[in-house]
């Protein structure tokens, strides 16, 4: 089980590297000119919200990959202890197991019957990330709308054009390629941030089961013989 309690805890580590590689991108992003030609051309301003959302989920990962090391950090003292680490105000998510755990056997029930609690401990792990894949399917949708909102301006210059005076087709030229610099740029902007996102959270997603299978084998470990005669102090 030792070999197994040290492959988690890094969560945040990981992110940092990829958050690294965030950051150098966003300088290069910036460096060859291409912040100032997503400004220029995409006159919607669609994509710089898109990767404004890009830059707040990610940070948010980053707080939930930190938090789910804490929380490892309070399975692994739970699993050699037998008690959560203490220091922290608000208690853990082991430490909350461990305790419905022990009431649920002081009142008589079965290791068998325990599986609502183990599907609470599930979604208590991904709590914090539930709505991660929501984001990033929500910034590749975003683009997919400024896709839409550029084929709009293209088809509306069109049917402004009246004649077709050499002059007129030259301007109809140009608000269409306004309109696919705004379909291009967006659909680039929301691709590319959701599959940055989509990472992060896979991440999480990953580190987030292998807390339940930590926590689980950190609390089945335990004898709670004592806790049938002596219920638990925090009930």
């Amino acid at each position: 089980m030792k070999q197994y309690r040290d492959s988690v805890g890094h969560t945040f580590l990981y992110w940092l590297a990829i958050a690294g590689l965030l950051a150098l991108g966003a300088v290069l992003f910036v460096q060859f000119g291409l912040f100032a030609l997503f400004w220029e051309q995409d006159t919607s301003r669609l994509s710089l919200v898109i990767l404004g959302g890009l830059v707040v989920a990610s940070a948010h990962a980053g707080y939930r990959s930190w938090q789910i090391d804490k929380e490892c950090e309070s399975a692994r003292h739970l699993a050699s202890s037998g008690t959560v680490q203490s220091g922290n105000d608000t208690s853990s998510i082991a430490q909350n197991y461990q305790h419905a755990v022990a009431r649920a056997l002081a009142n008589g029930r079965n290791s068998a019957d325990l599986v609502n609690l183990g599907t609470d401990l599930q979604q208590q792990v991904r709590a914090g990330h539930a709505s991660g894949w929501f984001v990033a399917d929500l910034m590749i949708k975003l683009g997919l709308l400024g896709t839409v909102i550029g084929f709009i301006f293209m088809l509306n210059s069109v049917a402004q054009m009246e004649t077709t005076d050499l002059n007129a087709a030259k301007l109809m030229l140009t608000q269409m390629s306004g309109g696919m610099r705004i379909a291009l740029f967006t659909t680039l902007a929301g691709l590319s941030s959701g599959l940055i996102l989509g990472v992060q959270y896979q991440l999480l997603d990953r580190a987030a089961d292998r807390l339940f299978g930590l926590i689980v084998a950190a609390v089945d470990t335990q004898d709670f013989r004592e806790s049938k005669t002596t219920p638990d102090a925090n009930p």
